[in-house]
């Protein structure tokens, strides 16, 4: 894979935390860590968490957004909706330089890694 897609470091939140007061309103993620495109998917390896998603498993990817409340500028994120032991996980991506960067970098960001996604899995451009 190329290295623009390897160990970028990126923030991660899930649909629980997303539907709670405090992840929606008040701090957005639940992690950080690094994400990487592999053979197979996607990895990231987080200090609290780690996530391998292989290919077949993904059933939705989109761009969605965070809270405006959290952030009053639009931040984007990757929504991933896949499955993993029978049960549907979702988690936001949300690739960034680092934890000062604007967020319209960060927005670009979102949108380049969206667009190799979309690229390496063209199955899912029609969900």
């Amino acid at each position: 894979m190329e290295s623009e897609f390897q160990n970028q470091f990126c923030y991660v939140s899930t649909l629980e935390h997303q539907s709670t007061f405090y992840g929606k309103y008040i701090y957005l993620y639940t992690d950080k860590g690094q994400l990487s495109l592999t053979n197979d998917g996607l990895e990231y390896l987080g200090k609290k968490h780690n996530y391998s998603i292989t290919r077949s498993s993904i059933k939705n990817i989109e761009i969605s957004h965070y809270s405006r409340v959290a952030k009053p500028f639009k931040l984007n994120c990757i929504k991933i909706s896949y499955i993993s032991d029978l049960v549907e996980n979702t988690i936001y991506l949300t690739p960034t330089a680092s934890g000062f960067t604007p967020i319209y970098k960060i927005n670009q960001l979102v949108k380049n890694w969206f667009s190799k996604l979309m690229e390496i899995m063209p199955e899912l451009q029609n969900t």
